[in-house]
């Protein structure tokens, strides 16, 4: 069981690595927009693009956060990673086609009993 928490582990953070990528770029290019935007008196069009690009980028980043800080907790065994696990995997089951089955994948492997005695050391 040990090395299908690793594997799990790599998936939510390869997974959710692409979700804070893109919402950090997202929310740099906003500003960057705003930015040019208002170097050419373009404010309004300015203010626009750069709230757009942060409230996308931010929502990426909420996206992205869990799954790495999940992937982090069960490569490094934290204790608290089965909780957060479980939660994530239970959310995964109504992402279709492939979060179900990291969802399915993920509750296998949290909700046996060995896995709970290696996290609880």
């Amino acid at each position: 069981m040990e090395q299908h928490i690793k594997i799990l582990g790599w998936l939510y953070v390869l997974l959710n690595a692409a979700f804070a990528i893109f919402g950090a770029i997202t929310i740099l290019g906003g500003l960057a927009a705003g930015v040019g935007s208002s170097i050419q008196n373009h404010s309004a069009g300015g203010l626009l693009a750069s709230g757009f690009g942060a409230v996308v980028g931010a929502f990426l980043l909420i996206i992205g956060l869990p799954g790495l800080i999940l992937g982090y907790g069960l490569l490094t065994r934290r204790s608290w990673s089965r909780i957060l696990g479980i939660i994530l995997s239970i959310l995964e089951l109504f992402n279709f086609p492939l979060g179900t089955l990291l969802g399915i994948y993920g509750l296998y492997v949290l909700l046996n009993q060995e896995t709970v005695a290696l996290l609880n050391n």
